[in-house]
């Protein structure tokens, strides 16, 4: 083979194979809740989503999954907060357009199986 088609053969394969990010360990504040929920003597079930919203990579943090009473907090990766969903105060959905608009959903970590 000639050396340019090898080194074509190398580029093309190493497109290809990109590694995805690890968010769980390359976001600090990620980390550092996931760390505090596996420490804490009172387990929960506890979830981080990840989604695009409106062009950016966020994550619903739900420190009770599936708890009524609990609300679900979406941030960006700045850990800047954007929405907050449920819990006790009525109608707190403050982002009404985020089921129909965020794509992408992938659970990149929860304290349960």
């Amino acid at each position: 083979m000639k050396p340019l088609t090898i080194i074509f053969l190398l580029l093309f394969v190493s497109c290809g194979t990109s590694k995805k990010e690890n968010y769980t360990e390359t976001i600090h504040w990620i980390k550092e809740y996931i760390e505090k929920t596996q420490e804490s003597p009172f387990p929960t079930k506890a979830i981080i989503t990840q989604y695009v919203y409106k062009g950016e990579t966020v994550f619903l943090v739900e420190g009770c999954y599936q708890c009524p009473d609990s609300p679900g907090i979406l941030y960006n990766k700045k850990k800047e907060q954007l929405c907050v969903f449920g819990g006790m105060v009525a109608n707190s959905n403050n982002c009404p357009d985020f089921l129909n608009n965020a794509t992408n959903k992938k659970v990149i970590w929860k304290s349960f199986k």
